[in-house]
């Protein structure tokens, strides 16, 4: 058994969802933004590499939290799609 991580799993993922939900796709301003922002609900953040590399190695756990937070919305049953019905010349025959 190696050493205890000082963020645990569970606090790994209600980062990344975090990130995701507020629309941060870069990991440096994300994790930039956390230590600002969020250093009191959690004290410890890694460096990015090493945030990379421990979402990357729970990316089955974040799926399934995912997962789990879209079954709760009233849109996983949607029987309804949204589609884009923006003009497109390039499918057009006859048409550059």
């Amino acid at each position: 058994m190696g050493k205890q991580p000082l963020l645990s799993d569970s606090e790994l993922v209600c980062l990344a969802v975090a990130q995701s939900l507020l629309g941060f796709t870069s990991e440096a301003r994300w994790l930039r933004h956390a230590r600002k922002h969020l250093s009191d609900m959690f004290p410890y953040l890694p460096q990015q590499p090493g945030y990379n590399k421990r979402l990357r190695n729970a990316l089955p756990l974040v799926k399934k939290v995912v997962r789990d937070l879209a079954v709760d919305t009233d849109f996983w049953f949607d029987t309804h799609w949204i589609t884009d019905a923006t003009r497109c010349r390039a499918g057009c025959p006859g048409r550059p």
